[in-house]
């Protein structure tokens, strides 16, 4: 018997073969709903996660053109290779380390993943860059390429989506470091209900966005009867400043716990003065303290007329919370509820 799994959009699945995990009679599932927009990604059914007529998995990933191009799993990758921590995170999560066959791009994870992430092969112990490249990776003999847009893009990396899927290879691409000047909360969402779905661990995703969905719950309704709280994220680079506005992951997380994001890409000191944000939110990476990334405000002379630095309201942000979270959007998440309404001090 074959069995469908409507997926909204970029997640479309056809059920046939055996699955990873689990096993139990197939059932029907409703069919394919209407398609929203590209920036959100939503199941419309499980019913049939356990099933023993999982795969094959058709699933829409994004290709270097930034289009949505099918890839069918006919049975679960078991040799993954895997860029970035916040797809190493996601997939540790899921409790899929056995499917991880050399990770790049994370030099650590979350405390509670330290464990399982400690017994994982990365590519550095192999090769001078933090990265995949092509003619590596293919001798790794891989079955599944999870990564960000720019690993597929850069021809002496990975390169295109569609060299690995002509060799019967898969991909993910983390939606949000595709769609640049569209990101929002909902793809972080997507990126882990995507992955959940290759591997069919759709149960545990939803039980990890539950739990962020509850705290966004509580953002909206603290924020509720009251004005936004007009704020600036941003990162200081080179004089001006790298905004995470409104469409950047951080500032739509934001605006979801009823905050308004201000600017725009490139701000200075002078629209930072003109806007007069209520707090300011220090996007820092790794290198950078969080004391230093604080100070980069409060020590500027141009912006001590800003009501966010004459208050104090300074707040630093790792990037890895702002820019493709996965799992730690929810510790996004309650960064701003604390900061803003002072919800779990």
């Amino acid at each position: 018997m074959k069995k469908i799994l409507a997926i909204v959009l970029s997640l479309t699945l056809a059920l046939s073969l055996a699955a990873c995990t689990g096993s139990g009679a197939s059932s029907s599932a409703p069919a394919p709903s209407a398609a929203p927009s590209a920036s959100a990604v939503q199941p419309v059914s499980t019913a049939s996660a356990n099933s023993e007529y999982y795969y094959p998995v058709t699933l829409e990933v994004y290709n270097n053109a930034r289009e949505l191009v099918p890839y069918t799993f006919e049975q679960c990758p078991e040799r993954t290779l895997v860029y970035g921590k916040n797809n190493v995170e996601i997939m540790l999560a899921l409790g899929l380390e056995d499917k991880i066959l050399m990770t790049a791009d994370c030099s650590s994870v979350l405390p509670e993943y330290e464990e399982a992430f400690a017994e994982l092969d990365r590519v550095k112990n192999h090769q001078d860059v933090g990265y995949f490249v092509k003619e590596y990776a293919l001798s790794l003999e891989p079955d599944m390429v999870i990564g960000w847009y720019s690993l597929f893009n850069i021809e002496d990396r990975m390169g295109d989506v569609g060299f690995w899927h002509e060799r019967g290879i898969g991909t993910y691409t983390s939606i949000n470091s595709v769609l640049k000047d569209d990101q929002s909360l909902q793809n972080e969402y997507a990126d882990i209900r995507n992955i959940a779905a290759i591997y069919n661990k759709q149960e545990k995703a939803e039980e990890i966005i539950a739990e962020i969905e509850a705290d966004v719950a509580k953002g909206k309704q603290a924020a509720a009867g009251s004005e936004p709280q007009r704020i600036l994220i941003a990162e200081k680079y080179e004089g001006e400043y790298d905004i995470y506005h409104a469409k950047s992951c951080a500032g739509d997380i934001a605006a979801q716990l009823g905050a308004e994001p201000l600017g725009e890409k490139g701000w200075t000191d002078e629209q930072i003065v003109e806007a007069n944000p209520e707090a300011i939110f220090s996007v820092h990476v790794s290198s950078v303290t969080d004391e230093e990334a604080v100070n980069l405000f409060l020590d500027n002379p141009a912006l001590a007329s800003v009501d966010a630095v004459k208050n104090g309201r300074v707040y630093p942000v790792e990037y890895g919370l702002a820019y493709t979270p996965g799992v730690r959007t929810g510790l996004t998440v309650k960064m701003f509820l604390k900061d803003l309404y002072g919800i779990g001090e």
